[in-house]
């Protein structure tokens, strides 16, 4: 089975991965840069090629997309869908999941539990829009963004007022959301691959740090996951409509809360801290889904 692997990045850990994971299980991994593809509509016919040549075929697609690959990615896994290739995740599940405050508003519509959240146009009335999120600080995220970069801590309305004003003259869109102080510098990323559980793991960030990426410095610790968890962490795979995804949840008094989901995880840690083989994981997923068309 040629099993292609939308990737800016051939020696990154994932890619590799996810190439060693598919030659041992028999599969032919065909690692594409999304840049790479010419895609055609009308005149003859819908057509996709690759560096200036005919694709060969393609039995399922895994989409390895970053922020630098995602906008023509979606495009190019669109085109991939509308020639009736199996997807692992589809196009607009992952637009979806990768704007923040759309898939926020996703999981609420779902029942499913998140921070206080509100996105704003201008500065005008922040003060009196705030008013529900609770007290300070609050946490200002960029629409899409990963790896924490772009995430701020505002702790007083000047800083905040200031950071909106600065985003709305630079057109750029925001969440800000509600500080769960109880949870500050840890979380829980759960790995869902075809709606179950694969892996799960706390995520704790260095000392002055509030965030709990890994690419912050963040480091990975093993996690008995409960029921409670396990549950909304699946829900919020499935009302986003993902085959793979890795959830970011929180630890509150309350239970658990969504942070947010990512259609493209990363999974070194991950591996690391289970001893599980996630890349065989994902590959099996993505024969499953031609072999059971």
């Amino acid at each position: 089975m040629n099993i292609a692997i939308l990737s800016r990045g051939p020696e990154n850990h994932s890619t590799r991965s996810l190439v060693t994971a598919a030659e041992k299980a028999g599969h032919t991994p065909i690692v594409r840069d999304p840049f790479g593809f010419y895609l055609q509509i009308g005149g003859t016919g819908p057509k996709i090629s690759y560096d200036g040549i005919p694709s060969e075929e393609i039995h399922v697609v895994i989409p390895r997309l970053s922020s630098a690959t995602a906008k023509y990615g979606i495009e190019v896994l669109s085109h991939f869908e509308w020639l009736d290739t199996p997807v692992v995740n589809s196009s607009s599940a992952i637009e979806k999941a990768r704007h923040k405050f759309r898939s926020l508003r996703i999981l609420a519509e779902h029942g499913l539990p998140i921070p206080s959240s509100l996105t704003v146009g201008s500065a005008s009335f922040l003060d009196i829009a705030v008013e529900d999120l609770g007290d300070y600080p609050y946490i200002m995220k960029p629409f899409y963004g990963t790896h924490g970069i772009g995430v701020m801590l505002l702790d007083t309305p000047v800083s905040l007022k200031s950071a909106v004003e600065t985003m709305c003259d630079l057109h750029r869109d925001y969440v800000i959301q509600s500080f769960v102080e109880e949870a500050a510098g840890v979380d829980i990323r759960v790995l869902i691959i075809g709606g179950k559980v694969i892996a799960a793991m706390k995520r704790c960030a260095i000392p002055g740090e509030f965030r709990a990426n890994i690419h912050q410095g963040a480091n990975g610790q093993t996690l008995k996951l409960t029921d409670e968890y396990r549950q909304v962490a699946i829900a919020a795979a499935s009302a986003l409509e993902l085959g793979i995804a890795g959830v970011d949840l929180l630890q509150t008094k309350d239970g658990p809360v969504i942070l947010e989901v990512n259609p493209s995880p990363g999974f070194e840690e991950l591996e690391s801290v289970t001893g599980i083989n996630i890349a065989e994981r994902m590959i099996q997923y993505a024969v499953e889904l031609v072999e059971n068309r």
